[in-house]
């Protein structure tokens, strides 16, 4: 329905039409308000349905209408649901819906949400191509969440599979970024410039898609759609495949630029962070003194300043129950062997956690940092979790790390540790930082960037050395 992208263009004019001219009641409105009151307030089923029947026999193609059918579909199955989603488009076309909205476009948010994302699970793509034009920003960005966002983030499928369908979702969303329609007529849609930065987001996770598929070209174009400015500041692994797709193009000094870009807004992966230091050690002349110092004077202010501010909200002061636990090497670690001028990080995990075991990426190089320190010690604590040692040791070799020593917490539910220093909570990954018999940092989450978790716990690191001096 190629009228589609005109009637969302037309909807920016009706939008900012007085709420007034827009919210007048219709004589649809008045019997829909008639037979609601009778069916809830009144209890009179009989004369609700009279009033029922008189409404879709008088405006079968109205709102009323509208919702009962779209709501009729939703409990349908397999073909029925197939024909029924079909009907509902030729009976209640969206694009009328574009030119006259109402305060009831929720029911296509939940048509086309349902519809879409069943089309993409058959893999009928053709018919959804057919129906994206219908598709207002963020019934797309729903779908592009649950298709291949999902895909290329959570499940070992080659993203060549579905690269050519997650490109023209992109290709409809962008199309669509600077059209705001306020669905739900709550007058709090998103503005432009928030599509915008969604956009941007989505763009560097098609990065990933179209590197993944050696489709290089294409992958930088995809990145290039966002603002210099602003280019690396959305997603790490978007950020590696475009370093990736540049070099592939033989494009070196604007992957380093792109790579230095990464690491000043420290959304880099561990392999960024690794061609990193291997483009610090390649010339004769280096950059800084060390690569420590290259690394910090790539670093933007802004980011500093967050990481600065994240730390600042962690820092507690409290004290710790004595733990002993045992380790996956069969020996055991105890508080009590900590010394006063250790500082010890605990991360706990469990192996049924996706974001946990995503942040050990970022773990790993922070243990890695700190290796030489003999003060600084790193445990990963395995709570509320069996503590099965094959499976622990199938997540190392996958996420390929090492020098990280697997702990295994105590209890009739595996979380007595944890529970003794979070209380109120089973909420991880959590991360606990001890000095002195104190917990004096906590964090919680992941933001999914590896080289900011490892900024984040050098600066507390650091900061708790510099109280010793």
């Amino acid at each position: 329905m190629k009228q589609c992208l005109c009637a969302l263009m037309l909807l920016l004019f009706v939008s900012a039409m007085p709420l007034a001219a827009r919210n007048k009641v219709s004589p649809e409105q008045k019997m829909i308000t008639e037979y609601y009151d009778l069916l809830y307030k009144q209890k009179d089923s009989v004369a609700a349905d009279k009033v029922k029947a008189r409404l879709l026999k008088k405006f079968p193609k109205g709102r009323f209408a509208r919702r009962l059918a779209s709501e009729s579909i939703a409990r349908l199955q397999g073909e029925a649901y197939m024909t029924a989603a079909e009907q509902f488009r030729n009976d209640f076309p969206i694009e009328e819906w574009y030119k006259n909205p109402d305060d009831q476009g929720f029911v296509y948010v939940n048509f086309y949400r349902g519809y879409s994302n069943t089309l993409w699970r058959t893999k009928q793509y053709d018919k959804l191509v057919e129906l994206m034009p219908e598709m207002e920003f963020n019934m797309l960005v729903d779908l592009y969440r649950h298709g291949p966002m999902f895909l290329i983030m959570k499940a070992p499928i080659d993203p060549k599979e579905y690269v050519d369908i997650s490109r023209a979702i992109i290709d409809a969303m962008y199309a669509k970024k600077d059209i705001v329609v306020d669905m739900y007529g709550s007058g709090n849609a998103l503005d432009g410039q928030a599509q915008n930065e969604q956009m941007y987001y989505y763009l560097a996770v098609e990065t990933e898609v179209l590197q993944r598929s050696e489709r290089y070209q294409e992958a930088v174009e995809c990145m290039e759609k966002i603002p210099a400015e602003v280019r690396c500041g959305f997603y790490p692994q978007g950020n590696q495949a475009y370093v990736v797709s540049l070099e592939k193009l033989g494009r070196h000094d604007e992957a380093v630029k792109a790579l230095e870009g990464s690491a000043g807004t420290g959304l880099m992966t561990g392999e960024l962070y690794a061609m990193l230091k291997e483009h610090y050690g390649y010339p004769a002349v280096k950059p800084a003194a060390t690569f420590d110092e290259y690394f910090n004077s790539l670093k933007l202010p802004v980011y500093l300043e967050n990481i600065k501010n994240e730390v600042a909200r962690g820092l507690v002061d409290e004290p710790y129950q004595a733990f002993t636990m045992p380790d996956i090497d069969d020996g055991e670690v105890c508080s009590a062997s900590f010394s006063k001028d250790d500082i010890v990080v605990i991360d706990f995990w469990a192996t049924w956690c996706a974001p946990c075991i995503a942040a050990l990426e970022g773990m790993q190089m922070a243990v890695e940092k700190f290796q030489p320190d003999k003060n600084v010690k790193f445990f990963f604590v395995c709570t509320q979790d069996i503590p099965d040692k094959e499976r622990v040791k199938g997540v190392w070799e996958h996420k390929n790390l090492h020098d990280m020593l697997v702990l295994f917490d105590t209890g009739k539910q595996h979380a007595d540790v944890y529970k003794s220093m979070f209380e109120g909570t089973s909420a991880i990954p959590q991360k606990a930082i001890l000095k002195n018999g104190r917990i004096r940092y906590r964090a919680e989450g992941y933001s999914g960037s590896p080289s900011q978790l490892m900024d984040e716990m050098v600066a507390v690191i650091e900061l708790l050395k510099e109280e010793s001096k």
